[in-house]
């Protein structure tokens, strides 16, 4: 019962249940949040992501993301667990 909807590189793109398998290349950096006032914030993320999801007819699919789409995709997960920046 967790969704995260995304820009993947121009097509946007929904997850069902997503868990990030593997993780490499951990850096600093800071983002914003449409959640919280103010600005910036320091934040750790990984380059590379290995993600498990379901599309939004319940195919379970795992797929490798980096870049800026990783970094989207782990603050949108942390928000599923209650975490925010």
């Amino acid at each position: 019962k967790r969704i995260i909807a995304f820009d993947n590189e121009g097509t946007y793109m929904a997850m069902l249940n997503p868990q990030i398998l593997k993780a490499e290349g951990e850096y600093e950096t800071e983002e914003g949040c449409l959640s919280l006032l103010g600005g910036p914030r320091p934040a750790k993320r990984f380059r590379k992501i290995k993600v498990q999801y379901q599309t939004e007819q319940m195919q379970t699919r795992i797929k490798t993301f980096t870049g800026w789409t990783a970094q989207i995709i782990q603050h949108e997960i942390d928000h599923c667990n209650g975490i925010i920046i």
